[in-house]
């Protein structure tokens, strides 16, 4: 009785591990099976939500041309540089650029939009990677959990392998659901991402001459 209740235990912990993630993907499942988050998934970002100053043109593909621009933009990039330093960093380079500016500011914009889209890219992908790797590491469990069904339903149940099968079930169910809470955390990077570049395109937009 006691082997039926232990499998019991792990199953009911598979599934409150599994059904959050299971509902957070639900709506998203049609267009990619593998996307673990709640949010739409979007791989690139629309430069026109962010960007209402006047049109980059060629800065999109040529910011790396100005070279301060540029520096400055793989700088901003990095979120360990707070906001408000980016901000004040973007008003003294509008200054010191002088009648430059115009130029300057769209290729450090074009450069952020280029920058950041890319690492956001990146970062959906690599959240649909895990996605994968949740989705095949839960099926190893549910087979898990089958043999240890067979193993207790046994003629004559082996205690040493069912207590084996349960430790087993029971260690790869907790890491399934930790790396389920890391990814709920990691789920809202995109939009961390997002919300930077929103930040520093105001900026750059209000300096604009």
């Amino acid at each position: 009785m006691k082997y039926r209740y232990a499998g019991a235990l792990v199953l009911a912990l598979l599934w409150a591990a599994a059904t959050p993630a299971i509902a957070a993907s639900e709506d998203t499942a049609t267009l990619d099976p593998n996307w673990p988050c709640e949010q739409i998934k979007i791989e690139h970002m629309s430069l026109a939500t962010f960007w209402g100053g006047p049109p980059l043109g060629t800065f999109l593909a040529d910011w790396q041309h100005y070279p301060a621009a540029a520096a400055l933009a793989q700088r901003l990039v990095q979120r360990r540089v707070p906001i408000a330093e980016a901000n004040a960093e973007i008003k003294a380079f509008a200054a010191q650029a002088g009648k430059d500016s115009q130029a300057q500011l769209l290729a450090l914009m074009g450069g952020l939009f280029s920058l950041l889209d890319r690492e956001r890219f990146e970062v959906v992908q690599g959240l649909d990677r895990f996605g994968a790797r949740q989705k095949t590491y839960a099926a190893q469990i549910r087979d898990e959990i089958t043999a240890l069904h067979d193993a207790q339903d046994a003629a004559r149940p082996d205690p040493k392998q069912v207590d084996t099968l349960s430790s087993k079930v029971f260690w790869d169910t907790r890491v399934f659901s930790d790396r389920r809470d890391m990814m709920s955390y990691a789920c809202f990077v995109p939009d961390a991402i997002e919300h930077r570049l929103y930040q520093l395109a105001g900026t750059i937009a209000n300096l604009l001459p």
